[in-house]
């Protein structure tokens, strides 16, 4: 059995030990055409980022000459091979896991992982140096780099993974301590300062950055102004993250012959495909850390997971309401409501921005899509329209939406009752209390200056529920034949629900009840009941033994008819 490398970023323990390999040596040619020799690459989180470091690591690394043909015979550049092959000494430093709490810990942190990376290259290359010890990493950095070019007869390649995980910490939770760090006096940025003066003084002749956000990076710009950006280059759109046909070689390799493969794929796009990194480029990628955890999870189990994203991505998003908090809140909110009301979002992407600069909206959607929440979707001239890249990204967006209305409520909901309710009507085919829990809900609802409170905000609240329960696969405004349905509650694999579910919804003001009564209320139900009993002659419903048709009208915060119909 092949064996798959979820959480494998060593580039030599996955060659050596079998893992199954994606191939992305090519780009490390294209790199070196670019003739940029300092580079910052850009990519949402769980991406394959630590693993091209690796990857650039191995192949340019002098110590690993002897193993190249083990590491790369059978690759792209094994076949291929550049003259820089095995010529530098490579020093790597990774800025993950820093503890952010105060500034302290933060500088404590930092230094720490510029020692770790520095001790690191003095073992490996077996070196008689030892460098100053300091409070300020850029004093330890300096002393080393002053030391280390007596010591060694070739250059030096620099690798940085995750230039700024602590700087996105910081941006989720303090922003004044993030300000601080990277300002013209902050300890980052003098540390990036003698990064640049290793380049001029010849010691340093590559470096090759990954990240997530551009923010630290124009933050830097005036300290270390002589990196290229090349996120999104549309040559380097597919160089990590999956290919469709890489998923198809995965499920070749993984998957049994009786299995639907064309329906796994499916599956497989409708969860974590999406991701487009520049316009002009055609190949949708996928996240390959997700899709490496699928199979995962489906090869032990037989069966697809019931969590479509692990817990240890999950956390790495976790952080989206204190981003929606960023600068501006309530503007933010107003992009969260037509993100979730699935409009398409019109922007052009900054390449760079500051947060000591003005923050504008279209810094915030672009900040967003670096992340990995919203993606492109197409062009318009020179602007974009971004959109959530998958139903994974979207059940994430609709669990921070409920965490909202749980707090604009004011009032303690238990999670496992929404999903005891919604598991009533898996099992039961019963909606009575789901709906209960809603008004409740609608009723409490205070704070609503982000949202107008109508039919949308209505369906907003029941999507953000019905999605935190993972019994179905929600769909909101479902494309079938003779229009859209409000919710699609559809079978999800590995659930097997007794009931399926489409739910027409309608909405009446109050004042317009006032002045009609059930008149209107009896004209709303029938235009529903018309619409659903059509909806579900489509093709793809009409097969769907058990499937409820329900219209629910409500009247401001409650549900005046509730009606299973057909």
């Amino acid at each position: 059995m092949a064996k798959i490398p979820y959480g494998v970023s060593n580039f030599k323990k996955l060659r050596k030990d079998n893992y199954i390999y994606m191939d992305k040596t090519k780009y490390i040619e294209k790199i070196e055409s670019y003739g940029e020799p300092y580079i910052f690459f850009l990519r949402p989180r769980r991406f394959g980022k630590s693993l091209f470091v690796s990857t650039l690591e191995h192949y340019y690394d002098c110590n690993n000459q002897d193993d190249f043909n083990e590491l790369f015979g059978d690759l792209y550049i094994g076949n291929n091979p550049t003259d820089l092959s095995n010529s530098y000494y490579v020093l790597s430093f990774d800025f993950s896991g820093i503890n952010t709490v105060t500034k302290s810990d933060l500088l404590e942190g930092f230094t720490q992982n510029v020692r770790e990376g520095l001790d690191e290259f003095i073992d490996k290359y077996n070196l008689d140096l030892k460098y100053r010890e300091a409070k300020m990493p850029s004093i330890i950095f300096s002393s080393f780099l002053k030391k280390v070019k007596f010591e060694i007869d070739k250059k030096i390649y620099v690798l940085i993974d995750e230039y700024d995980h602590f700087a996105n910490e910081l941006l989720s939770f303090q922003v004044d301590t993030f300000e601080e760090t990277i300002s013209k006096t902050g300890f980052v940025r003098k540390w990036y300062e003698v990064l640049k003066q290793g380049t001029a003084d010849g010691i340093v002749d590559r470096i090759f950055a990954t990240g997530v956000s551009p923010i630290t990076l124009d933050s830097l710009t005036s300290g270390f102004n002589i990196a290229s950006n090349v996120s999104r280059d549309r040559g380097l759109n597919e160089m990590m993250g999956f290919t469709t046909e890489e998923v198809k070689s995965l499920i070749d390799k993984l998957i049994a012959e009786d299995v639907d493969k064309e329906e796994l794929m499916k599956k497989l796009k409708r969860y974590y495909n999406g991701y487009l990194f520049n316009q002009d480029a055609e190949e949708r990628l996928f996240n390959s850390d997700m899709v490496l955890y699928y199979f995962k999870s489906y090869l032990k189990e037989n069966k697809e997971p019931s969590d479509l994203i692990d817990t240890n991505i999950s956390s790495d998003y976790a952080k989206m309401r204190e981003l929606f908090t960023l600068k501006n809140k309530e503007r933010n909110y107003k992009i969260l409501d037509g993100i979730l009301n699935e409009e398409l979002q019109q922007t052009s992407i900054t390449r760079e921005f500051s947060l000591a600069k003005e923050f504008t909206a279209e810094d915030f959607l672009s900040l967003l899509f670096y992340l990995g929440f919203l993606t492109i979707d197409s062009a318009v001239l020179n602007l974009v329209n971004l959109r959530v890249p998958n139903y994974v990204v979207k059940e994430l967006y609709f669990d921070f939406f409920a965490k909202i209305i749980k707090d604009d409520a004011d009032y303690e909901i238990e999670t496992v009752d929404i999903k005891k309710s919604i598991v009533q009507l898996a099992l039961e085919g019963e909606i009575s209390d789901f709906v209960n829990i809603v008004e409740e809900t609608l009723q409490r609802l205070s704070n609503r200056d982000y949202i107008d409170f109508d039919e949308k905000y209505v369906k907003l609240t029941m999507l953000s529920y019905l999605m935190l329960s993972r019994v179905y696969y929600v769909k909101s405004e479902y494309e079938v034949e003779d229009g859209y349905i409000d919710i699609a509650l559809l079978e999800r694999s590995g659930i097997e629900p007794d009931y399926e579910a489409i739910i027409e919804l309608k909405y009446i003001k109050k004042s317009d009840y006032d002045d009609q009564g059930e008149s209107v209320v009896q004209a709303k139900f029938e235009e529903a009941k018309e619409q659903i009993l059509k909806y579900k002659q489509a093709n793809e419903l009409r097969e769907r033994e058990n499937l409820k048709k329900i219209v629910l009208v409500f009247v401001g915060a409650k549900c005046v008819k509730q009606k299973e119909v057909g």
